[in-house]
């Protein structure tokens, strides 16, 4: 079967016998490498591999997945690594819109000022005393329990974008 080009775990597969078996047999019988590995496969392997599981580069050029994890053995390490980071990126996004949405209901649905309610992302929460502030509600990318955040928004008032630079502005002339 190593002869044919089949894959130690496609012999264990079909033989239905472990893998060190299959191995020591192979090996046994001077059938370790049916296909030697040159430079130029190296990089033909990295690339098929790039797009492609570990089995499916095996089958294709009929080497062991052992010998492809020795020349590929980051690529799966940094996809996992990435793939967790936008799970958890998307995560927290998928939270701060949601907080977003609750609290622009929590406050009214509407800048409290002109009434402005058709985009949610011109909405801006204004505290009324700076001074009283324990966190910016859209900042600083934590993620807080909705109880602080309401405890955080009774400080507050719901005003769209222009209204909010109105009041900063109307603060700065009054020297506030």
């Amino acid at each position: 079967m190593r002869r044919e080009g089949l894959t130690i775990n496609k012999i264990v597969e079909i033989v239905g016998c472990g893998k060190s078996t299959v191995s020591y047999h192979i090996n046994n019988n001077g059938l370790g490498y049916v296909n030697k590995i040159t430079k130029n496969m190296v990089e033909e392997i990295k690339n098929y591999y790039l797009t492609h599981t570990l089995d499916e580069t095996s089958d294709f050029f009929k080497i062991s997945i052992s010998s492809i994890s020795r020349y590929c053995d980051n690529k799966r390490k940094l996809s996992t690594q990435l793939t967790k980071k936008a799970r958890n990126v998307e995560a927290v996004q998928t939270r701060r819109k949601k907080v977003k949405e609750l609290a622009v209901e929590y406050k009214g649905g509407e800048c409290q000022k002109c009434g402005y309610n058709k985009c949610i992302g011109a909405l801006e929460f204004h505290h009324l005393d700076p001074n009283e502030k324990d966190f910016a509600i859209s900042r600083d990318g934590n993620t807080r329990s909705w109880e602080r955040v309401k405890k955080e928004l009774d400080k507050c008032i719901l005003v769209c974008a222009n209204c909010h630079r109105e009041i900063h502005e109307e603060e700065r002339i009054k020297g506030w």
